[in-house]
Formats: structure tokens, C-alpha cells, sequence
């Protein structure tokens, strides 16, 4: 059994308003996507496949010697992320075995630990269907209308906000990925949608995404 790692990284970044894509800003002094892929540096960790479109490769591939031999850019690049995931699956077929599993991550999701990733890895190979990182909601809930009128209050103790990393076996998020009519908000969707009972497994509060210039303060 092998686990690879797929962090799609061909988005532009329009919400964040930068010209460079977010994934090539600096944090502590180091590419964001350098920083992100460096969690999954793990020896249980098989390979990490970047996804990334042209644009993002070619400013990319200067910055090659400071990626771990164990990733790999692949020029798979969708019209959006759940098609980079897939198309990244469809690529990387023919290494992947019936047992191996895949995980995806955020490449602007820099904060999480190898140590933390480890823990995840292993509660999750005890399901039946993988999981998802995520944290409880601790705020009060509301539902509003289209003139932003409360309607109701949701029960936020059966509400979690759901992160990545999200891990699944590789047949099962390939074949619900590709029956998904239309594009999932994340992978786990996919996998609800096809029927599968994929679980919930609590991660840190600060594994944050970075969205906007003032996630980087």
C-alpha cells in the first residue's frame, strides 16, 4: 500500500488580487507552495505531485531545486480544481496500485505539521472510505434569505468547517470525482454524492487557507 499526494496548484488567485499567483508569494522567508509541499515530505508519504497549469510551471521550474526529490510537477492544470484533481488522477494511473490511497491538499494551506499530517494519516487508514481534516464551528450559525434576512438559527454542533488535507483510496475518489455532475466544492462532496460515509477527523484550529492578503498578516 502506497499514499500519494496531490496539491493542486493552478489557480490564479483572482480573490486575492495579487498579479503572482497566491501558491508563489513568501511567507517566513519561503514560497507558500515550498512550505506546503515540505509538510508532506514524510517517509510514508510515496510522491508528491504538484498540479499546475502552464503559467504556474514555467514560474515554477526556477524554483525546482527547492522542492523535495520525492515531488513532481504535472502539467494537468482545469478549468477548475476538481477537474486539476482529476486530471491529475487520470494521470498518475498507471503508478498507483488497488490499495494505494491519495491525498489532496491546498497548496495555500502552509500551516499544518508533519507530525499532525502523520496522526491524520493514521487515523484515517482505519476507514472504510477516508476522511476529511476539520474543525468544529464554534460560532453561532445563521441562515438568511436574499435581502439578508435571518431565517433561521442552525444547530452548529453538527457543523464542521471542512479543511484539507482530504484522503480517500485512489478507485473510489477517481470514479466519484468523474460521476459528480458538475464541480464539487471539495473531494469529500464527490464522495457523499456517490454514497460513500467518509469521516470527519479534528484538525488544528490554525491549519488556515490562505484566501486574502490579510490571511498573510
Amino acid at each position: 500500500m502506497k499514499i500519494f499526494t496531490i496539491i493542486p496548484a493552478s489557480g490564479l488567485g483572482q480573490r486575492f488580487g495579487s498579479s503572482v499567483p497566491k501558491q508563489l508569494l513568501h511567507i517566513d522567508d519561503e514560497v507558500i507552495l515550498e512550505k506546503t509541499h515540505r509538510i508532506f515530505d514524510i517517509e510514508v508519504i510515496h510522491k508528491i505531485y504538484i498540479a499546475v497549469n502552464r503559467v504556474v510551471l514555467d514560474l515554477l521550474l526556477p524554483l525546482k531545486k527547492n522542492f523535495c526529490p520525492k515531488s513532481e510537477f504535472i502539467l494537468c492544470g482545469g478549468d477548475n480544481r476538481s477537474d486539476t484533481v482529476k486530471n491529475a488522477l487520470k494521470m498518475i494511473a498507471n503508478e498507483v496500485g488497488e490499495e494505494d490511497w491519495v491525498i489532496v491538499h491546498d497548496a495555500v494551506r502552509p500551516y499544518l505539521t508533519s507530525s499532525q499530517l502523520s496522526n491524520y494519516i493514521d487515523q484515517t487508514l482505519k476507514t472504510d472510505h477516508g476522511s476529511i481534516m476539520a474543525v468544529p464551528c464554534v460560532d453561532t450559525v445563521k441562515e438568511v434569505n436574499g435581502s439578508m434576512q435571518i431565517t433561521s438559527t442552525i444547530d452548529r454542533n453538527k457543523i464542521w468547517l471542512a479543511h484539507t488535507p482530504q484522503m480517500f483510496p485512489y478507485n473510489i475518489l477517481l470514479k466519484a470525482l468523474e460521476n459528480f455532475p458538475g464541480n464539487p466544492t471539495d473531494e469529500s462532496q464527490a464522495l457523499e454524492y456517490a454514497g460513500f460515509k467518509p469521516v470527519v477527523i479534528k484538525g488544528p484550529a490554525d491549519n488556515k487557507k490562505i484566501t486574502f492578503p490579510e490571511d498573510l498578516a
